[in-house]
């Protein structure tokens, strides 16, 4: 049966309106949602190739990540390793030395330093050493160990 649906049709040069069937129009929008369907799995496809890589890119970065946590970690133990070697170098340095030559060395060395050679050093070499220092390098040194 045909449905109201007009297609301009020409005969002996004049336009003719003419109904088109029902079961053709149906036709012709299934093609259409097909051909859509096909355009739609297309992109689909293309978006999970996109998805894919875009995922294996982020497993690369939190891998990457990782090792350089890593790598940060071992260089600040290595660098804290060094820096306690360096300073039990000092250490023994200045606990091998007469009390008043390392007294007059330290006495010329900033506070910080000092105070961080003598926190590592025995307390009976350290007290012999801040004995020989005048009082008020010793009174800032020693109040500079108690904050510390």
């Amino acid at each position: 049966m045909p449905v109201p649906g007009l297609v301009l049709a020409e005969e002996n040069g004049a336009a003719v309106k003419q109904e088109i069937p029902l079961d053709e129009k149906l036709r012709r929008k299934e093609k259409e949602l097909r051909e859509r369907e096909e355009l739609v799995k297309k992109r689909e496809n293309e978006l999970q190739l996109l998805q894919d890589k875009i995922d294996a890119k982020m497993s690369e970065l939190n891998d990457l990540q990782t090792k350089l946590l890593n790598f940060s970690k071992k260089l600040a133990q290595r660098e804290k390793a060094l820096k306690d070697a360096q300073m039990n170098h000092l250490v023994a340095l200045y606990s091998a030395m007469e009390p008043g030559k390392a007294a007059a060395i330290m006495d010329k060395l900033n506070l910080k330093t000092v105070v961080r050679i003598l926190k590592y050093m025995k307390g009976k070499n350290a007290g012999k050493i801040m004995a020989m220092m005048p009082p008020e390098k010793g009174a800032t040194i020693s109040e500079a160990l108690s904050k510390d």
